[in-house]
């Protein structure tokens, strides 16, 4: 008897705060929203270059856009996947190629991180512009 009744007295005294702690779950961490344009420069065959980058949302959710140089021309994004902050972009590129980019959005806008095709790779960086 005495068992059952500090049994039914630990579970009243352990129950609220259990309860408690689970409704103060961590709130989830916020959403990229990686849509909109960026000035982007990238090392291309050894030499500095700048692109302009644009993201856009359909509507059926996924990400769309360009990635643009007059000298390169313009690159078509064909994917777009977000895992926590990274970025991760395949490009249909005006050669008939993919292009990939691996990039790190920060809270402050700006993107760090490489790109490769057929052969080529670099480092590659930007910023949101307004």
């Amino acid at each position: 008897m005495r068992i059952r009744l500090l049994a039914a007295l630990a579970l009243v005294l352990v129950l609220p705060a259990a309860l408690r702690a689970q409704g103060e779950a961590k709130p989830a961490a916020p959403a990229v929203d990686p849509v909109g344009k960026y000035a982007v420069q990238a090392v291309v065959q050894g030499q500095a270059a700048d692109f302009d980058l644009v993201i856009e949302k359909k509507d059926d959710g996924t990400y769309g856009g360009t990635l643009t140089n007059p000298n390169y021309g313009q690159s078509v994004i064909a994917s777009l996947k977000i895992e926590g902050r990274t970025l991760k972009i395949v490009l249909a590129t005006p050669q008939g190629v993919e292009a990939v980019a691996e990039l790190t959005l920060a809270a402050d806008n700006t993107l760090d991180g490489s790109w490769s095709m057929q052969g080529d790779g670099g480092k590659m960086t930007g910023k949101k512009v307004p």
